[in-house]
């Protein structure tokens, strides 16, 4: 059988697309009702990215967990937090610095294997 897109398998296409949703229709809640489309777009391709590093480092063919989307959209939320009702202006660099940080951290230390889970105090 061919593949639509060449090599790129059905399931690929369908992880990515399940991966869009999650981010979109999910995480993207966790920002502020007055976040601007670039904020949005900006959260967007950085959580995706991000993700998508952690399929090629650890070999995810699953897709992102229930805690994982959890777990981000709490990210995205403190970012904003943190970024202040200025999230579109001032506060837009205090964001990503602080959701780059976060997803970085996520990537190389809360999926590595025989990783405990969440840093902090136990």
């Amino acid at each position: 059988m061919v593949e639509k897109y060449g090599r790129v398998k059905h399931e690929t296409m369908q992880l990515f697309e399940r991966t869009i949703d999650q981010v979109r229709n999910k995480m993207l809640l966790a920002l502020p009702h007055q976040a601007s489309e670039e904020v949005k777009s900006f959260t967007t391709e950085l959580v995706l990215s991000t993700v998508f590093k952690d399929w090629l480092r650890n070999g995810n063919e699953q897709g992102l967990e229930d805690k994982d989307v959890d777990d981000l959209g709490s990210f995205i939320q403190a970012a904003a937090s943190l970024a202040g009702a200025d999230i579109n202006t001032r506060g837009f660099p205090v964001y990503q610095s602080i959701l780059k940080g976060l997803l970085e951290d996520w990537l190389e230390n809360w999926n590595a294997p025989g990783d405990p889970g969440p840093p902090g105090p136990g």
